[in-house]
């Protein structure tokens, strides 16, 4: 139900009232002295509408967010202002150059935990096959 704004001519009293639309006439009596009070236009709905009737409530909160996003964009350019990207360049190599594959980093424990997950993950994919139930390689359709 739609809240009403109504304003007393004879004495000035302003109030509120819910009403369902078919009932919400153009004026209703005063609760002070009984007179008829005509119905006011809202200022909260001249407020979120941002105060123009020809822009709705979208376009004043998406210029809003247009106004923060850059002020953010802003703020974050002087941050970086002066500073190169970083780029990670201390990971091991093999000897050819390439980037060493995550299975060789690590100490001699780690590699071998690594290997022993390795095998028994190919394994289990392994049984799987045989099932009939091949392992999920990605999402599937919800």
């Amino acid at each position: 139900m739609p809240l009403y704004e109504y304003k007393c001519a004879a004495c000035g009293h302003e109030f509120e009232e819910l009403k369902s639309k078919p009932e919400g006439s153009e004026t209703t009596p005063c609760k002070q002295c009984g007179a008829d009070a005509p119905k006011k236009i809202s200022q909260f709905s001249a407020v979120i509408a941002g105060g123009s009737p020809t822009e709705t409530l979208d376009m004043t909160v998406g210029r809003e967010a247009d106004k923060r996003w850059k002020m953010y964009g802003d703020r974050q350019s002087k941050r970086r202002k002066g500073q190169e990207p970083q780029v990670m360049t201390d990971l091991p190599k093999t000897k050819d150059g390439k980037f060493m594959p995550v299975m060789g980093l690590g100490n001699e424990k780690e590699r071998g935990t690594r290997t022993e997950y390795s095998t028994a993950l190919q394994g289990h994919l392994q049984t799987l096959a045989k099932r009939g139930q091949p392992q999920v390689e990605g999402p599937g359709a919800f």
